[in-house]
């Protein structure tokens, strides 16, 4: 027994202290080469020492790896190169399923971070699947670390699967990393692989899951010597052409374009991207959907400029780049000049960009910098008169230049402070906008408590010359290390706050408190392979008038099971509340009562060829006769290496909800609710058939239904609350359908360049009669004209370093 106990505590005190110290490896120089063909082969791996003994970072954080993994690194005067044998006991198991490029998915996988500046605050990502489909990820230091998909690099690889597991080589251009210019680097470093088929993560320094982020949890790289950063220069020429057709028998349109992405290191540290004639029309579709609330709908950034290297801009939560580009701020005007017999035929939902410019990097001392420059066409209305036939434009947006500017210090313990500006400004127009904010984090030497917060004050001046300022403030304590962690944060906007114009901000004139509470087990128990638990409270007030808004209270839970299934439960109560945004009108608000909520979902094992997720909720308002409920369902499944299939149903339904319906325009306006039922049905199927790791076909097709019909009106009181009105009698009901598809073939043809051909289309429908028969939309939507865009775009990668070596 004490034999027994004696070998368990070495063991413990083993792998503890393995766990605690930082791996070091070193690099070997090359004379010539490696051809990367995924077979370790070459002379160079006979004198190189591998990254062995890998650590679980789950299930088991910090046992030994379930599959032994060696990893070799060499370097000469162009790139990194690593050759690596990830050891397979079941090499007939390994998932190799083929997905898109920069997706994961079910497969598995190897990667490596690098950061260059070895300061825990930024690392370069480089994964690769058992079936050769490249992934690279830009990891950020932030609270908990964010991982930035959206950042493309170009850089060489193979795999091969063997009769002992998988082997793979990587080339990895230093054109694709910021350093320093120096003699001798040390880099941090920290190498990851995934077997899927028991779910498992190792890494070879070990990361501490009950420790926040993962970036300064790694080991080094050394032995690398006079290497210098080299010139970065790259340009990716495109052209696409587009034809579109709208059902209305006209004949089709058509586009052309061409421009230019140039990507320039100003210094080793720096780099300017511009794009030269923005091309967006490929984008994913928007998930439109019928808009009730009283705030603005957000959607994600599908442009690949916005999304790449932005990661400083996102500082303070003062920059919504869908706000560069989006529907014209004067839009509505185009309705407000009409003369008489005169109506908008055509309004434009987007202004054209004419270029986009983007420089970022940071020091070696720790000093970040970004600017972020666009500036987009004049934007024009085309009005008509209808008895002539003549038509005039209507200017809805000038010329209008957009400016980020941001200013970063990475302090020690992984903290950091940042001041950032946004300023939008239009040609000949007095209409300028300005929001100046700071940011900051500060974190003890254990990293266990983190101190946050930001905030900033905004300027407009409007086209009538007048102007608005306003001011915001955050700030967030929490313990965010260990099993049990909790956190407070205080949040105040004032009355005239708006970073709207090149942010987004749904309501201001707010004063909010919130605390948290969470405990979690990350080792396997019983039929738990981890779990979490916490709870929730909001208390929010409204500034001006200084009133009570309401608060919110709910509890959560989470399991992941030993099958790897997972089941999630939360409920809550929000407390009778005063809504001084839904009465839309100054002043005004509406008093709701106090309602319980609940939300149950499951998820089975997704490593299964077939696998299903579904979830259940409601909300009740005991006092009311309001009630609602919503429930889901989403099915995958994978035939062979190729194909996935996906299906998602959302249904969402509020009986006796009441909301705003209408007012009146005078100088004391009449504030009109409907009692309604509101029926929202989501469909959606995506398909992804890959044929190589370079050539894809991906279909999306989803149809959005929403009905709502009131049944009666009521009269908004000042004290908030409703009369029954039988006077109002206009017929507020929506019949609201949208239908789109997204088909697209990607071609990886060379090393960072590409050819799309795409599909897209769109069926829009909306009506004041009400139609519950979702097959009788469906029907109805296929009757109504469609929009229709094929589209054609080459683009394709050209280094200087490439280049020069040739010549």
């Amino acid at each position: 027994m004490k034999l027994a106990l004696s070998s368990f505590m070495l063991l413990l005190f083993c792998t503890t202290l393995a766990a605690q110290q930082k791996k070091s490896i070193e690099a070997l120089s090359l004379s010539k080469p490696l051809h990367i063909d995924g077979l370790l082969n070459e002379e160079a791996y006979q004198h190189a020492q591998p990254a062995n003994d890998f650590l679980e970072l789950q299930p088991h954080n910090g046992k030994p790896a379930p599959q032994p993994t060696e990893v070799y690194f060499f370097y000469d005067q162009y790139a990194i190169y690593i050759g690596a044998i990830l050891y397979d006991d079941q090499p007939d198991s390994i998932f190799n399923y083929l997905t898109s490029r920069d997706n994961k998915d079910m497969a598995d996988y190897f990667g490596v971070y690098l950061d260059p500046y070895n300061k825990g605050q930024l690392a370069y990502g480089f994964f690769i699947t058992a079936a050769g489909v490249q992934s690279d990820i830009k990891a950020i230091k932030t609270n908990t670390d964010e991982e930035d998909d959206n950042w493309d690099a170009v850089w060489q690889s193979k795999t091969q699967i063997t009769e002992n597991g998988w082997t793979l080589e990587m080339r990895i251009p230093y054109s694709n990393l910021r350093f320093s210019d120096k003699d001798l680097h040390t880099w941090g470093l920290n190498i990851y692989r995934n077997i899927r088929r028991n779910n498992s993560i190792s890494t070879w320094n070990f990361v501490d899951r009950k420790t926040s982020g993962f970036i300064h949890q790694q080991g080094e790289i050394t032995g690398i010597k006079n290497i210098h950063p080299p010139l970065r220069l790259s340009f990716t020429p495109y052209t696409s052409v587009y034809a579109e057709t709208t059902g209305d028998n006209s004949g089709a349109t058509y586009l052309y374009r061409g421009g230019m992405d140039i990507k320039y290191g100003l210094s080793k540290s720096f780099t300017l991207d511009m794009m030269l004639i923005p091309d967006f029309g490929q984008i994913q579709s928007d998930d439109q959907q019928l808009n009730l609330s009283a705030y603005e709908l957000y959607y994600d950034e599908q442009r690949q400029f916005f999304n790449e290297g932005t990661e400083l801009f996102q500082r303070a939560d003062i920059f919504y780049s869908r706000r560069i580009g989006t529907e014209p701020i004067f839009a509505d005007n185009a309705e407000e000049n009409l003369n008489e017999n005169e109506i908008v035929d055509y309004n434009p939902g987007s202004t054209r960009l004419a270029n986009a410019t983007k420089l970022s990097g940071r020091t070696k001392k720790g000093w970040g910098f970004g600017f972020l420059n666009a500036m987009s066409l004049a934007s024009y209305a085309e009005i008509k008169d209808t008895t002539s036939g003549k038509t005039r434009e209507f200017e809805v947006q000038p010329f209008t230049n957009y400016n980020v500017v941001v200013i970063d210090k990475s302090l020690k313990n992984n903290s950091y402070f940042s001041l950032i500006n946004t300023h939008m400004q239009m040609s000949n127009n007095p209409y300028k906008a300005n929001v100046t904010a700071v940011d900051f984090q500060f974190r003890d030497n254990k990293k266990r408590f983190a101190l946050s917060g930001n905030g900033g004050y905004s300027y407009r001046n409007k086209e009538d010359n007048t102007t608005e300022t306003g001011t915001f403030a955050d700030i967030e304590l929490e313990k965010n290390n260990g099993s049990l962690t909790y956190g407070i944060e205080q949040l105040y906007y004032s009355e005239n706050y708006n970073p709207n114009d090149m942010g987004y901000l749904q309501t201001n004139n707010r004063l909010s408190s919130e605390a948290y509470i969470e405990y979690n087990i990350l080792e396997p128990f019983w039929i738990c392979r981890e779990w979490y638990a916490g709870a929730n409270w909001e208390y929010e007030r409204i500034v001006n008038p200084y009133d009570k808004i309401g608060s919110e209270t709910y509890i959560w839970t989470f399991f992941r099971f030993t099958n790897n299934s997972t089941l999630s439960i939360n409920t809550g109560i929000e407390s009778d509340k005063n809504d001084y945004d839904e009465a839309r009108i100054e002043g005004r608000y509406y008093h709701q009562p106090y309602h319980v909520f609940y939300n149950i979902s499951y998820d089975s094992d997704f490593r299964k060829k077939i696998s299903f997720g579904a979830y259940a909720g409601g909300y009740n308002l005991p006092e009311t006769d309001q009630y609602g409920k919503w429930m889901g369902f989403d099915l995958e499944t994978r035939i062979g290496q190729k194909f996935k299939f996906e299906y998602d149903l959302d249904i969402n339904v509020d009986y006796n909800d009441y909301g705003y319906a209408d007012s009146s325009d005078d100088s004391s306006p009449v504030i009109y609710f409907g009692k309604r039922n509101v029926t929202e049905i989501e469909n959606e199927i995506e398909m992804d058939y890959i044929l190589t790791n370079k050539l894809s076909l991906t279909f999306d097709a989803r149809h959005y239904w929403s009905g709502v019909e009131y049944k009666s009106f009521y009269l908004l009181e000042e004290n908030g609350s409703l009369t029954y009105d039988d006077s109002y009698n206009k017929n507020q009901d929506t019949n609201y359908n949208v239908f789109n598809i997204d088909m697209k073939l990607t071609w990886h043809f060379a090393p960072g360049s590409e050819m799309n051909l795409a599909w897209k289309n769109i069926i829009f429908e909306e009506s004041d009669q009400i139609n519950k028969s979702l097959s009788r939309n469906i029907k109805n939507i296929f009757n109504t004209q469609a929009t229709n865009t094929y589209s054609l775009k080459i683009l394709y990668y050209i280094d200087y370093q490439t280049i020069k070596r040739l010549f």
